[in-house]
């Protein structure tokens, strides 16, 4: 059986490496030491391969084809995308390592669990990867990341019940792997956060503000637009710097940013193992509390599904207004070498969505 070695989680804020000069020193300060805390339990875990609790932000799909579950089955993943570079202060592109035998062997476990995942060849990262990973400063030069791209941002989004069964299926296909692979599990994304992406639900489904309006028709035409617009991911930086000095969004609009009392509710559920809290989590609750960027706890609440909603380590949270987002970030204490005895992963009784805790359905 595969061993479980390692388990993190934490926030993707692009401005982090974008514009960290914006936060307060000290929060800056903070926020990249928990960072790095993350990176130095990943090099001690010495991880063969990381499943990775994603979400895209439009560089690789869009609203005419956004599939709920995708699965990159591939030699190498590169990022960032080419309209990131210039936003995120990146001047060369960092190819990931792949694993095509493992993911494939990922998908068809999940497909054989009642899980149907689009298949991806190649995909490219954004701050989704590269913010953690830049910051994060991991040795580990060969380990291969597979990512699992959950929709956070196009509704219909899955129910929160789902992604946590979704977390105990991809421990089952760890579980699963050869006895010398070393596996470890990483979310990213999150927490509250009312990002400049137009969302029908905050900036309704005709925006009249002119940069929603462009986001709209970029996040479902995709690239295309950016002939148009080469520097739209330029004003997205501008835009979002802007929203967080007024604490608004879209701008002109009396909406905070951050809401830290939800974010510490979250927190204190998820390090709790409090499954059946988080499972029982509504699309429109985490909309109204955490704004359309709050969805991305999904990749949360999935990697509490991989660990069988075991208690979990808080690290640090850090409300950064001038990021608009609450930071976050977790560990998990893993004894190196864990395995399940069954296959299952859960430390919980829970059913969800028709994926029992101990891998039957």
């Amino acid at each position: 059986m595969g061993k479980i070695v390692a388990a993190v989680g934490l926030s993707h804020a692009p401005g982090a490496i974008g514009f960290p000069e914006t936060a307060k020193p000290d929060a800056r300060e903070r926020t990249e030491r928990a960072t790095r805390e993350l990176g130095i339990a990943l090099e001690e875990a010495k991880p063969d391969v990381i499943f990775a609790f994603l979400d895209d932000h439009f560089e690789n799909f869009y609203r005419n084809l956004m599939p709920t579950i995708a699965i990159g089955v591939a030699d190498e993943h590169i990022g960032p995308a080419d309209q990131w570079m210039e936003p995120l202060r990146i001047d060369r592109k960092y190819h990931f390592p792949g694993n095509r035998e493992v993911a494939e062997k990922l998908i068809h476990s999940l497909v054989d669990q009642g899980f149907d995942c689009t298949r991806t060849g190649s995909l490219e990262y954004g701050n989704n990867l590269l913010m953690p990973w830049l910051l994060m400063k991991p040795d580990l030069t060969d380990v291969a990341i597979v990512p699992v791209f959950l929709n956070v941002f196009t509704p219909p989004l899955m129910k929160y019940s789902r992604a946590y069964a979704l977390g105990q299926a991809v421990r089952k296909a760890a579980d699963a792997l050869p006895d010398d692979t070393r596996v470890a599990f990483m979310c990213t994304g999150g927490l509250s956060h009312w990002p400049p992406y137009w969302s029908p639900a905050q900036a309704g489904e005709d925006p009249t503000d002119p940069f929603l309006q462009l986001m709209k028709d970029y996040q479902t035409r995709g690239k295309i637009v950016m002939k148009a617009h080469p520097d739209l991911f330029v004003k997205f930086d501008e835009y979002e710097v802007e929203m967080a000095k007024k604490n608004e969004y879209p701008l002109n609009s009396a909406h905070p940013l951050v809401n830290a009392e939800w974010d510490q509710e979250f927190m204190a559920k998820f390090c709790a193992g409090d499954v059946e809290w988080l499972t029982s989590l509504t699309y429109d609750e985490v909309e109204e509390k955490a704004g359309h960027g709050g969805h991305e706890v999904l990749n949360w609440v999935a990697l509490s599904g991989a660990m069988g909603g075991k208690e979990a380590k808080l690290v640090l949270y850090e409300a950064v207004i001038e990021w608009i987002c609450g930071m976050s970030y977790v560990k998990y204490e893993v004894p190196q070498g864990e395995a399940s005895s069954n296959g299952a992963a859960a430390t919980k009784e829970t059913h969800t969505d028709g994926v029992a805790t101990n891998g039957e359905h």
